[in-house]
């Protein structure tokens, strides 16, 4: 360890024992004076974790910080009374040691309490303005209640503190212990460091609040320890808060990042299980109802002597829709995962595509390009279409390499498509007449062809639809090869 390490790790140590030496000596000369030192470093402390949570608020996405910010602010309303009404000081003449000893009791119940409810808000999103509201009632409650004399005394001169005041330092140290069992449950919102920070500053208001149930005199010896603690604790917040958040912004964005990647992750995992089991369901309902449905068919050609001619087409039509149900089904699950894009040649995929179809395909022209399985599917939906709702009986399959994609020309002769649902052919679910189909077909046609190209339509001449498929790269360079 080089002596610069050695001097950033240790010398805000020496810094801060050297700052309680100071201290303690000024307080053996004026104890006054030392008290008004620490209360007021503390409030301008506060002050500065609030200013900056403040003005952050936007980019704080831990509520937690802010809600604290605010409710300490009010806090160190009570703590500037606590200062100007201490014994000795002559602001309010004729008080004694009570008021601003109830005063600290008031403001540490409220700070104590405040860091219990900060935990419960973490995951939530902190309407601020309400918090400010609530806090500014309740402060102004606090100092109506101790002005009005229903505050319970914490302070009598010559018997010391009363049991109010004991008491309440012990219910106030229970609170801030369980409100650190709360953070510890939830340090995984934090930095590391930013939870080690606020875990000690808890512990030593703690430390602090049980000194103050020691003290007879408001100058002796566990009342200035107690001071010294609270002063550390505050600190401690400063650091949590302002330095950290100023000196190492992006190590906290970075952690937020981290968190978020984290839930990424085990969200894309659970969708990953459940696409499993769709894929294993509809695998094996495609099976299963596949099988069934060769046995009707098979039943349908034994029984074709004893049906009626109508009897006879509607049952073969419910056989063909239901196997071109269970197409579309396949096709659809292709859509759930992302396979790897392959070369594929289009003349010879398309010459595999012609052999399914009792038309007659004409095919012209070569391009190799990349693309994934499902290439084969809309193909071949796209010709099923034109054969079953177009009436075609000649489909035309051109190919041809352009400057910056390769495009697939599927034509046919058919009665062509309505210019009034052009617009609206690639939509999910949509059907035109009484198809009886799905109206997925084209719908999962363009969701494949989207990975890797684009599909589009125009009219043929004289007759018919063309559909133009384009394939680009992943670059959208040349996907296309002569």
């Amino acid at each position: 360890m080089n002596l610069q390490n050695v001097y950033e790790k240790y010398s805000e140590t020496v810094i801060v024992i050297l700052v309680l030496l100071a201290l303690y000596r000024i307080s053996l000369e004026s104890y006054l004076l030392f008290h008004s030192i620490v209360e007021v470093a503390s409030i301008v402390v506060i002050a500065a974790v609030f200013l900056i949570a403040w003005n952050s608020r936007e980019y704080l996405k831990n509520s937690y910080l802010l809600f604290i910010a605010i409710s300490f602010f009010f806090v160190s309303w009570i703590d500037f009374l606590h200062i100007i009404s201490y014994k000795g000081m002559g602001i309010f003449p004729g008080n004694d040691a009570n008021l601003p000893t109830q005063l600290w009791i008031a403001a540490r119940y409220m700070q104590s309490i405040s860091l219990l409810i900060a935990p419960l808000l973490m995951k939530k999103e902190l309407n601020y303005r309400k918090v400010l509201v609530i806090y500014f009632a309740f402060t102004c409650l606090i100092f109506a209640v101790i002005y009005q004399g229903y505050f319970p005394d914490c302070y009598i001169e010559g018997s010391g503190l009363t049991q109010f005041k004991i008491i309440s330092e012990y219910i106030i140290s229970l609170i801030l212990l369980a409100s650190a069992i709360l953070l510890h449950r939830n340090k995984d919102q934090f930095d590391s460091k930013v939870y080690s920070l606020i875990i000690a500053s808890i512990i030593l208001t703690i430390f602090a609040e049980l000194a103050f149930t020691f003290y007879i005199d408001v100058y002796g010896f566990s009342n200035l320890m107690g001071h010294f603690f609270k002063l550390l604790s505050f600190y401690l917040i400063y650091k949590a808060i302002v330095v950290t958040s100023l000196a190492r912004p992006y190590d906290l964005l970075y952690r937020e990042l981290k968190v978020r990647e984290y839930e990424l992750i085990k969200k894309k995992e659970a969708q990953e299980d459940l696409l499993e089991t769709l894929s294993l369901v509809n695998q094996i309902l495609r099976h299963d109802v596949l099988n069934d449905l060769n046995i009707i068919s098979l039943s349908i050609d034994n029984l074709k002597e004893r049906m009626s001619e109508k009897e006879l087409d509607l049952s073969e039509k419910a056989v063909k829709h239901s196997t071109k149900l269970i197409r579309e089904m396949k096709d659809f699950e292709s859509l759930m995962y992302i396979r790897e894009l392959v070369t594929i040649d289009l003349r010879i995929l398309a010459l595999e595509v012609s052999q399914e179809f009792p038309v007659k395909i004409n095919i012209s022209g070569y391009c190799s390009v990349k693309a994934d399985s499902g290439l084969h599917s809309v193909i071949g939906n796209i010709i099923q279409n034109a054969i079953i709702h177009g009436r075609a009986d000649t489909i035309d399959l051109h190919m041809e390499s352009k400057e910056d994609y390769c495009e697939l020309r599927i034509s046919d002769n058919g009665s062509g498509i309505p210019d009034k649902i052009k617009g609206r052919i690639f939509d999910e679910g949509f059907k035109y007449g009484r198809t009886g189909h799905t109206g997925l077909g084209l719908y999962i046609a363009k969701r494949i062809v989207e990975r890797y190209g684009e599909i589009s339509l125009e009219d043929n001449t004289p007759s018919g639809a063309t559909f133009i498929i384009k394939f680009y790269d992943s670059n959208r360079d040349n996907g296309c090869e002569e």
